[in-house]
């Protein structure tokens, strides 16, 4: 599996499933946030340009920069790690890994070469090598290691030092901690924020860039006018703001993730971490866990370079009996 989703993969290679399908695949909230609906007057104009610059103001709060010249938004982040090579000329790329795969075959497919190391240390060695970019996704996907921003700052100096830029991918942060963007504005420094996944909204299709106010222009300039819909607009403008929300969506995850963890853990698994959107474990039978599961209408993520990991994303509480009972079942019958 090259990413999370592909429901309709799922369907074609178990055509006989129970159904309803539940996915599990990705990390995205499964509490959607109730927004506002929006009026049909807005669906039919163009993006209004004053919400997009309050919309920056709102999210500059969010994600803890100092104001809205450091921050812009996109139709998502998979544009923004698209466009990296295009806004960093660099000769080398060096990935902490392993991690999403699309920071890796973005860079590959722009001709710039790609190292991938297993560690912050390792990474940082090739921080003083002549145009050489460094990645992180903090905390990372798809085994929530998570660096604390003084680990961030000192990989950050490192790299500074010798003129070459540093990316944090901090698409899974929100309900994590403090990210590093107090850190801007600093001129080798771009952060990576996702609207959808901790608002449960994918299809709103938003995402946030944090740099130097230069770079943000850059990008801005590239992206072009309009670049994100009205509705993603308004609606993540009530959704940032909803402190009362995100505390309460917060604490349901929470309660769900020690759940989902203790079970893998009565059956022996190895919990090998997550976030608060996602859980990754262990397991020898792994790929007979997968078949199973998927036989039974749940559908996980998968590993093509570690058949015994699998990545569960979090259910909504109504999935959950249904949800339990499948595990229970397969790890009775393997009894």
């Amino acid at each position: 599996m090259i990413h999370g989703g592909q429901l309709q993969e799922a369907k074609r290679q178990f055509p006989h499933a129970v159904m309803p399908w539940i996915d599990l695949s990705t990390g995205i909230n499964p509490y959607a946030y109730p927004f506002v609906p929006i009026s049909s007057e807005r669906w039919a104009e163009l993006p209004n340009m004053q919400d997009e610059e309050n919309l920056r103001k709102i999210a500059a709060i969010a994600y803890g920069v100092r104001d809205e010249n450091y921050a812009a938004a996109a139709p998502g982040t998979q544009i923004l790690i698209s466009l990296l090579p295009y806004i960093f000329q660099a000769k080398q790329v060096c990935i902490l890994c392993p991690t999403y795969m699309e920071h890796i075959k973005t860079w590959q497919q722009a001709g710039v070469k790609v190292y991938q190391v297993k560690s912050l240390e390792a990474l940082m060695r090739f921080g003083s090598q002549e145009q050489t970019i460094g990645v992180v996704c903090n905390p990372n996907n798809p085994d929530g290691r998570l660096f604390s921003i003084e680990q961030i700052k000192e990989a950050l100096v490192h790299f500074g030092q010798f003129n070459n830029h540093f990316v944090v991918d901090e698409a899974f942060m929100d309900f994590e901690g403090q990210g590093v963007g107090k850190l801007l504005p600093h001129p080798f420094l771009t952060i990576l924020r996702s609207f959808g996944k901790t608002y449960g909204l994918a299809g709103v299709r938003l995402g946030f860039v944090l740099s130097n106010s230069d770079h943000i222009q850059k990008i801005r300039q590239m992206l072009g006018p309009w670049a994100v819909s009205g509705a993603a607009l308004q609606i993540s403008q009530q959704a940032l703001q909803d402190d009362a929300w995100f505390l309460q969506s917060q604490q349901q995850l929470a309660r769900q993730v020690k759940q989902l963890d203790q079970l893998f853990l009565r059956y022996g698994c190895k919990v090998i971490g997550g976030t608060h959107l996602f859980r990754l474990i262990e397991y020898i039978k792994a790929q007979e866990l997968w078949s199973y599961l998927a036989n039974h209408g749940i559908w996980v993520r998968k590993f093509d370079y570690n058949n015994q990991w699998l990545r569960f994303g979090l259910s909504h509480h109504q999935e959950w009996d249904r949800v339990q009972k499948v595990i229970q079942g397969y790890f009775e019958l393997s009894c």
